[in-house]
């Protein structure tokens, strides 16, 4: 497991990768913020679901 510092940067990083690939998503298809927010929402639950 990675040290506090390392999670925090881990996180931050994958934090940027995710809006990035949000973003893109977007700009290629077209949706809405609110589609976005809510495709996160859907995967979030289906994490859960598998933790």
């Amino acid at each position: 497991m990675a040290n506090p510092d390392q999670k925090t940067i881990l996180l931050e990083q994958a934090y940027e990768q995710i809006k990035e690939i949000c973003t893109q998503f977007q700009k290629d298809s077209g949706v809405s913020d609110m589609e976005v927010k809510t495709l996160l929402r859907e995967l979030a639950r289906v994490w859960e679901k598998e933790n």
